[in-house]
């Protein structure tokens, strides 16, 4: 389970799996196509030990000017493009080019491709969007009031609070249905949310404060730890 500030598009070939974002799980079948948006806690979940196959790309969100697409905001996190033929030579495009071409030139065809694969979802009149379950009602509760609160909140205390469960109970649903805590939810959130304000140009201290971080040390370990950088060095390339 993990967060990035990063598009994520999945190409689903092949497996037992589902893929889970945030509170919703989707069974997967033969080419669905999976788009996780930034800061949007994921994973997959394999479910035997059959084959499995996909295609996993990550995007810059400066790739390209993705409002310039007609619809993109109300994409689908999952269609299935069985009949979507151009899409899906689109995705044999890419393995053919990543064998015959260099890293560089490589890239250069691949923006080219993955453009026309989402103007094309733009202009696709009949996807289908995959159903999904929910997971239990408190966890997605809980993450409800944890996005809407998310630079306020005080403590697992208060979320327990507000739904009347233990924090104990919490702690647990968490490591259950998501692999990992209430704490480290948040933080990682804040830490997405503070690496965006960073390289707009705002002032980390400032930033540290505003994402709820009120001891900066704090949250320049976080931040270190978790991006492997410290903020004052964000976007300075080598």
């Amino acid at each position: 389970m993990h967060a990035h500030n990063l598009y994520e598009l999945i190409f689903f070939i092949k497996g037992d799996a589902f893929h889970i974002i945030e509170d919703r799980k989707y069974q997967l079948s033969k080419y669905d196509l999976i788009l996780i948006r930034p800061s949007k806690y994921h994973y997959m979940e394999i479910e035997s030990n059959n084959d499995y196959e996909r295609y996993d790309i990550l995007l810059n969100a400066d790739f390209f000017n993705f409002n310039e697409i007609k619809g993109f905001n109300n994409f689908s996190e999952v269609v299935n493009l069985s009949e979507n033929q151009i899409a899906k030579d689109i995705f044999s495009k890419l393995n053919y080019y990543n064998a015959k071409l260099n890293e560089s030139d490589f890239n250069s065809v691949a923006i080219l491709l993955l453009k026309e694969l989402f103007y094309n979802l733009s202009t696709y009149n009949a996807p289908i969007k995959k159903e999904y379950s929910t997971l239990t009602p408190v966890l997605s509760s809980a993450l409800k009031y944890m996005n809407e609160n998310l630079f306020t909140i005080s403590g697992v205390n208060e979320i327990a609070d507000k739904l009347y469960v233990t924090p104990s109970y919490l702690f647990r649903l968490f490591k259950q249905e998501l692999n990992t805590t209430p704490k480290k939810y948040i933080t990682d959130k804040r830490l997405l949310h503070a690496q965006n304000m960073i390289l707009l140009g705002k002032n980390p201290t400032v930033v540290a404060n505003e994402c709820g971080f009120n001891d900066y040390t704090a949250f320049y370990r976080s931040y270190l730890k978790f991006f492997g950088r410290s903020p004052s060095k964000e976007g300075i390339k080598k």
